[in-house]
């Protein structure tokens, strides 16, 4: 078996398939039995690599497997030498293990002609991404756009001074979280009925500071130095 033939690029199995009838174009009147397709599908390539009458794909991009030139040209002399009356069998015989000027000869195509439709199809895939991006671009939504420009357009909003500017008139006020922190704002002072909601609202929080302040102190006192014990020492004639 000869190494593959050296195209412009690797083609994915749909992309393969859609460039035989690109390589037979100029010379090529289909297969006369109506038994028999005349342009290769998909499971008809991996029927022929069963066979061993296509080789089997040069790479694989993850779980895609990616075909050259020498399966291009395998696909259309087989269609080629069908075309002309031969059974698949001595097909077979005839072209596995074949080298590319002997394929290309059966299918009556040129070196030159399989890089050209290997390029056609690399660029009609490229062409089909480029087309894609401007689809995505095009198809936004008018009223994001609609929006996006209001934004640029319209005046900034002053905001009200009493958001940005605190109450300093009374003072600063403080409430005891329970011992565990103080909480202070400028403004007025709590009601009865908001030091009753701000005891309950805090209490979960109370609760999370103490628990922390415990574990501190027993990380702390984990990790204080302890004092060094004198070694042992036996007394005067008794063995250690």
């Amino acid at each position: 078996m000869t190494a593959p033939h050296r195209s412009a690029g690797a083609l994915t199995l749909p992309e393969l398939v859609a460039a035989v009838p690109v390589l037979l174009a100029s010379d090529y009147g289909g297969v006369r039995s109506g038994r028999i397709r005349d342009l290769p599908d998909a499971r008809t390539v991996r029927w022929y690599q069963t066979l061993g009458m296509v080789d089997r794909p040069v790479a694989f991009r993850g779980r895609t497997a990616l075909y050259g030139g020498r399966h291009l040209l395998q696909l259309a002399a087989i269609k080629k030498l069908q075309s002309s009356g031969l059974s698949l069998s001595d097909i077979q015989r005839g072209l596995v293990g074949g080298k590319d000027a002997e394929l290309a000869r059966s299918a009556g195509v040129t070196m030159t002609d399989v890089e050209r439709a290997m390029e056609g199809a690399v660029l009609a895939r490229s062409k089909t991404v480029t087309d894609g991006m401007a689809a995505a671009v095009s198809v936004e939504p008018r009223s994001r756009r609609r929006r996006d420009s209001a934004f640029w357009k319209a005046a900034p909003v002053a905001a009200a001074a009493s958001v940005l500017v605190p109450d300093t008139t009374r003072g600063m006020q403080s409430a005891n979280l329970g011992g565990a922190g103080m909480l202070l704002w400028n403004g007025r002072p709590l009601t009865a009925a908001e030091r009753s909601m701000l005891d309950r609202l805090s209490e979960p929080l109370i609760v999370f500071l103490q628990s922390v302040q415990t574990s501190a102190a027993g990380m702390a006192a984990e990790n204080a130095p302890h004092a060094a014990v004198p070694p042992h020492r036996p007394e005067k004639g008794v063995r250690p």
